[in-house]
């Protein structure tokens, strides 16, 4: 099968998903995943005749277990065979091939204690300002440091970033003046918008940083950068010439000192927040493609388990 033969199957379904109406970061995805699938059918099996996708199951699977030894994450095996299985469809081969499954191993069923409720939230949200249950010392290093626990919680709680996404905000990636904050991974480059309110206390946090490490504006400096409580001052990273970034142990272990502050009964941790927010934007009715674009998701899967769990409210 030559490169031309890939290109002239891939085009044909890519068009029809044009026709479809479907969103242009879902085709960008599976356009991504497919050639990837014709690159390693190039490499490991170039004499399956040119114009024609192979036939045999075998194929398929033998691909998903290449896959797997690349580490690949159980969601990536499932968009793969999903986005797979529609190139099938497509090209009538389901009632020969039958229905690709990359993985058996199902996910778990959410359930109440996979969310936070708003009440916990709330107290959640004020405690991490309050002076409750501090010490002497815990409050001195508190008026530094509390400014930036209560933004990172905002942005967890309020809009399901993730730990990581958190950590890897740059000053360069807030836009005060259009309340904008731009999210960028390997995958995804997505712009959210800030209610005035949340966009007021990022900018009062940095405010509370001295001129000498605040990170400068329209730079990659980070936007959250770490404290050292013994010496009372912020770190900063000479290597780079930069404030040092917070990082991501630093940041979840922040995360469980607070929740066991604010004294709700709930244990949670970051996916919680990020749950709470998925579920919140299904039941408040957006589309599959918005939420997918909001949260940097992988496909319309990881939304089915979500979808399950309303069903039984």
């Amino acid at each position: 099968m030559s490169y031309l033969d890939n290109f002239i199957l891939l085009r044909d379904f890519l068009s029809h998903l044009v026709d479809s109406k479907k969103n242009t970061s879902t085709i960008s995805m599976y356009k991504h995943d497919l050639k990837q699938f014709f690159k390693w059918l190039n490499r490991y099996h170039p004499n399956i005749p040119s114009e024609t996708l192979p036939k045999d199951k075998k194929y398929y699977e033998s691909y998903f277990t290449y896959l797997k030894e690349k580490n690949s994450s159980e969601a990536n095996l499932r968009r793969v065979a999903s986005h797979l299985n529609g190139l099938l469809k497509y090209y009538n081969l389901t009632s020969d091939i039958g229905l690709l499954q990359a993985t058996t191993k199902k996910q778990r069923e959410l359930t109440d204690t996979d969310f936070i409720t708003e009440s916990d939230t709330l107290i959640l949200l004020d405690s991490v300002i309050s002076h409750e249950h501090l010490s002497d010392i815990q409050l001195q290093i508190h008026k530094y440091i509390g400014p930036r626990n209560h933004s990172i919680f905002i942005l967890l709680l309020r809009y399901g970033l993730t730990i990581n996404e958190v950590v890897s905000l740059t000053i360069k990636d807030i836009n005060f003046a259009q309340n904008t904050l731009t999210i960028n991974n390997n995958k995804t480059k997505r712009t959210l918008e800030l209610s005035k309110h949340d966009k007021k206390i990022i900018y009062n946090y940095l405010s509370t940083i001295p001129l000498l490490f605040r990170p400068r504006d329209y730079t990659n400096d980070p936007l959250f950068i770490s404290f050292h409580p013994q010496k009372m001052v912020y770190w900063y990273d000479y290597s780079l010439s930069q404030p040092k970034r917070i990082s991501v142990i630093g940041t979840k272990r922040m995360i469980e000192r607070e929740v066991k502050r604010s004294g709700i009964k709930a244990i949670v941790r970051s996916t919680h927040f990020r749950n709470s927010c998925i579920l919140k934007k299904i039941y408040e009715g957006y589309s599959n493609e918005h939420i997918i674009y909001y949260f940097g998701l992988s496909s319309r899967h990881a939304l089915y388990r979500f979808k399950r769990y309303l069903k039984t409210k």
